[in-house]
């Protein structure tokens, strides 16, 4: 029972986070069809990181290290969505899709070379991003995630810029009569989601319950490979 309710938890919290860093993209009026490209390469940076940590550090500057590399990483290859969507006015659903193909790719040749082998299975230890409440085990983003949803809601539907936010997605030439800039809140908006997508990369790679588990980065290709 405790292991349906862990795994439960996991799951739905690792849906949620990349919905909310959805979320922003849509209502900016941007279709962020890279999400599954952005989220590979943020959690890549992560699994490196974790990867590359010295045993005796400290568990929280190791989460802290992972999940800031991971979301650094994760704006600069959204930015390449947003330049192509935004100003260039490309397809927005064909750009997404390859990002996809790309960071696929890009994930496959960095774990070979951080191997040095034909092999792109990372090898790393969990320990530091779990926690116990009893005699249940957790990783520590189930509460930061149930945080980010709070904090997501107060910044879309009570704040000044999630309402330009939602202008812009709606009728950006009314926003622009008003004095919105709209390039910028859809940048802001595309932009921005990164840190919840890559947490949500980040708690899918502590896999739950063991100690130690091995990162498969060619495992994330969902509908852009088989």
């Amino acid at each position: 029972m405790l292991l349906l309710i862990k795994y439960t938890l996991l799951y739905g919290i690792v849906l949620m986070l990349v919905a909310l860093g959805g979320m922003f993209s849509e209502h900016s009026g941007v279709i962020n069809i890279a999400l599954e490209g952005i989220m590979v390469v943020g959690g890549l940076a992560g699994v490196l990181v974790t990867a590359s940590m010295p045993t005796n550090m400290a568990p929280a500057l190791i989460v802290l290290a992972a999940v800031v590399a991971a979301a650094v990483c994760g704006m600069l290859y959204s930015l390449l969505l947003a330049f192509a969507s935004i100003n260039l006015k490309a397809d927005q659903t064909i750009g997404g899709t390859a990002l996809n193909m790309l960071a696929t790719a890009i994930a496959m040749i960095l774990a070979k070379n951080f191997n040095g082998s034909t092999s792109a299975k990372i090898s790393y230890t969990n320990k530091p991003f779990l926690f116990s409440i009893g005699g249940l085990e957790l990783s520590i983003f189930i509460p930061l995630g149930i945080v980010l949803l709070v904090v997501s809601y107060i910044v879309m539907y009570k704040t000044r810029f999630g309402l330009r936010l939602r202008a812009c997605g709606e009728h950006p030439q009314a926003a622009d009569s008003v004095g919105i800039n709209v390039y910028r809140m859809r940048y802001a908006g595309v932009l921005i989601p990164p840190p919840c997508r890559e947490r949500k990369t980040a708690s899918k790679i502590v896999c739950a319950g063991s100690t130690d588990c091995t990162s498969r980065p060619a495992k994330f290709q969902g509908f852009a490979g088989s």
